[in-house]
């Protein structure tokens, strides 16, 4: 990505991790440092309720000439996705977006339009539970779902992982609902046991 402000585009997807993010946003805006107006999102989820405190703020008039946005959790909720497409798309002027994700396939393709993708950026590797379910026998598939369930693991971050690896149409699709609390973790898994490859 080019420092020059001229073209730097007002919402980008960062393909990487939180550090090189970071280190990127600095050498763009060197004075962001005590800025009033950056502002960081790091907590575990970025929901709805983070999107609407996001929108709302971006709408504001600045302190400085420039407003910085780093979104950088470790999940975003398909919701807040949803709520930040009229932000990305219609934004204040001198107003900029960086959003940090592990793979490009975690955002919504209707959201990620409307972004700069960024990518080369240090990315962490998938799991190696993700790895470990694509190498095994259905019948071991069965096996891992039920300890996995069992285990009340996180289904999000494992589908994240199995999306990272597989780039699967399949996969994507139950990612998109994964957060819903009605999700069965059971079913979905023992889909994707049978049709992934």
């Amino acid at each position: 990505m080019s420092r020059n402000l001229n073209n730097l585009h007002h919402a980008n997807l960062v393909i990487g991790g939180l550090e090189e993010a970071e280190k990127l946003l600095h050498e763009t805006f060197p004075s962001l440092k005590g800025s009033p107006d950056f502002f960081v999102f790091k907590n575990e989820t970025f929901g709805i309720d983070e999107a609407r405190e996001l929108s709302q703020s971006a709408v504001r008039r600045a302190f400085t000439d420039k407003k910085v946005y780093l979104i950088a959790s470790g999940k975003i909720t398909i919701e807040a996705q949803n709520a930040l497409l009229k932000t990305f798309e219609d934004p204040a002027v001198d107003t900029y977006f960086f959003l940090v994700v592990k793979g490009e396939e975690l955002i919504l393709p209707t959201l990620r339009s409307r972004m700069q993708v960024v990518r080369h950026l240090a990315v962490k590797p998938p799991s190696t539970d993700a790895e470990k379910f694509i190498g095994l026998s259905i019948k071991d598939r069965m096996l891992f779902v039920k300890k996995f369930v069992d285990d009340e693991r996180n289904l999000s971050d494992f589908l994240d992982s199995l999306l990272l690896l597989t780039k699967s149409e399949q996969v994507y699709k139950f990612r998109l609902f994964a957060d819903d609390r009605s999700a069965s973790s059971r079913l979905i898994l023992e889909h994707l046991a049978l049709v992934l490859e």
